[in-house]
């Protein structure tokens, strides 16, 4: 069977005798595994398989106590016909062993690597990568199987991974030149040639008698600029996706040290070192973008969003404040001054910050809410109503505005349309107590106590404490005609507002208070 030769790696040896002392201690079956050993040294492959498989065959047929296999010892003898014909190119045949090998010890980390060689021979580079990463999990330190997935995914153009392993191989085989200069390739593949540079010039450190495989060199490629560049982009965001933050970093700064006008990078290395809570260092790199860049007015969003964390809401003000000068029609500007001035309790500049922000980006739903919540701080009800209509139109399936629109409703008498948005709430969010008792207040406040009882009760089965549901539930349970169950909920309700002199009674004191938190929180 013709085999694809393009990516094949050596298999591996055990440690000749390594669990296998047994098999020379006199036995049919240890003579046949010394002999073949000896012609497996010897590069007499025929025969070595010949003398495994009578060893084998021993293993089965002798009756001595001595001549008694093991599963890892029975594996290993498959390992060692496995490799005979894969030194043989018979990778078919060698495939087979090494499907014995890892069938009869699934523990053994060798042979599940060597079964990722034969697959690899065979051009089948899914099932080899799945092969080696077993390798891993039963030996993690395993440098052959690290050094293989980085070729396999260099095959697949998967560069992040390819990275990893190459450098996991180098890790667990410090004094290994062939990974680093795979990855020197890999770097030069792209045009990337400092990097690649550096790669080759630390293979010869590591390892001075290394020479390369002529095979394997690929001839330069001429590559534009910004092609390059884009190399290093596409290896970062490859190593942040699969969770090597600093490895991206590592690549960024690569970058950067090369082409240091590359003020894209510096944006998304700014944000890396922000996810990482590294503050200082993220700011002065969003410092470094010059206000003729794309990135600059997202990089002062970011660094007053930083500046904001670390209560610094003036200078965070300032800066926004100086950046909107010159950006203007800048939306994004407007509505974070808004939030900066609420923080800093200046609610009319906030007030006029937002509505900038509305005139500005007349279809974001946050700009609409926010000024909703900034008319309600300053008692202008009315705009307020008027601002989160516009906001739940722009983004109905956000249902905490629907519910802050809801409220308002209430608040406004409008309890038909309180209820409808409720309602809507509710199909969502079934197990929200606040929710569901408003609703019950809007149906009782339309004279629909039948609606209103199960919603009181579905509140107080969640919070038996609930003093405003165990009211309403009353007045509902006296206006359907039942005097006797109204009246012990209504005792229910007296006692517990004894208990608590200090507690609110009226319905919406407590809806009220999570309105405002959820409108901190969004702002």
């Amino acid at each position: 069977m013709a085999v694809n030769d393009s990516l094949i790696f050596m298999p591996l040896d055990l440690d000749t005798f390594s669990g296998s002392e047994r098999f020379v201690e006199g036995t049919r079956l240890g003579a046949a595994f010394s002999r073949g050993i000896h012609s497996y040294l010897r590069a007499q492959y025929i025969d070595a398989i010949e003398h495994f498989k009578a060893a084998l065959i021993a293993a089965y047929v002798d009756g001595e106590e001595q001549a008694q296999i093991y599963d890892r010892e029975r594996a290993i003898i498959y390992l060692y016909i496995g490799n005979a014909l894969a030194f043989q190119e018979d990778w078919e045949g060698a495939l087979r062993e090494y499907l014995e090998a890892v069938q009869t010890d699934p523990q053994l980390a060798e042979a599940h690597y060597n079964l990722g060689v034969a697959f690899a021979a065979h051009g089948q580079i899914d099932r080899a990568i799945a092969a080696f990463k077993e390798a891993l999990e039963h030996n993690e330190d395993l440098y052959e199987a690290h050094f293989s997935l980085g070729r396999c995914y260099q095959r697949l153009e998967d560069a992040g991974r390819a990275y990893i392993h190459y450098n996991s191989a180098c890790n667990a085989r410090p004094q290994a030149a062939e990974p680093r200069y795979y990855m020197g390739l890999m770097h030069q593949g792209h045009g990337a040639y400092e990097l690649a540079q550096r790669c080759f010039a630390e293979a010869l450190r590591v390892e001075p008698t290394f020479v390369s495989p002529a095979m394997q060199d690929e001839v330069l490629i001429t590559r534009s600029e910004e092609e390059v560049a884009q190399w290093y982009y596409r290896l970062s965001e490859d190593l942040k996706v699969q969770g090597y933050e600093e490895e991206a970093e590592r690549i960024y700064n690569a970058l950067l040290q090369w082409r240091p006008e590359e003020y894209r990078a510096r944006y998304l290395l700014g944000n890396l070192l922000a996810r990482s809570r590294r503050w200082n260092e993220a700011l002065d790199q969003y410092y470094k973008i010059p206000p003729h860049n794309k990135h600059f007015v997202d990089s002062r969003l970011r660094m007053s969003a930083v500046l904001r964390l670390l209560k610094q809401h003036k200078q965070a003000y300032d800066l926004l404040f100086d950046c909107a000068k010159l950006h203007p029609g800048n939306g994004q500007l407007f509505l974070s001054m808004g939030k900066l001035l609420y923080d800093l309790e200046m609610f009319a500049p906030a007030v006029r910050a937002f509505e900038r922000s509305v005139q500005l980006l007349p279809r974001d739903p946050q700009a609409h809410y926010l000024l909703g919540f900034m008319y309600t701080v300053i008692g202008r009800e009315n705009w307020a109503l008027a601002a989160w209509r516009k906001a739940v139109e722009l983004a109905p399936e956000v249902y905490s505005l629907r519910y802050d629109l809801g409220y308002m409703y209430v608040r406004r008498g409008r309890f038909d349309l309180a209820a409808k948005e409720f309602a809507i709430v509710l199909e969502h969010w079934p197990d929200d107590i606040e929710t569901s008792f408003m609703l019950g207040l809007c149906y009782k406040e339309l004279m629909e106590p039948a609606r209103s009882i199960p919603l009181f009760e579905k509140v107080l089965r969640r919070n038996p404490r609930h003093a405003q549901a165990l009211y309403y539930l009353g007045a509902c349970y006296l206006q359907i005609g039942n005097t006797s169950l109204g009246k012990a909920y209504l005792r229910r309700y007296d006692h517990l507002a004894r208990q608590s002199q200090n507690q609110a009674v009226k319905p919406a004191t407590n809806a009220r208070k999570r309105s405002l938190s959820a409108v901190r929180s969004t702002v």
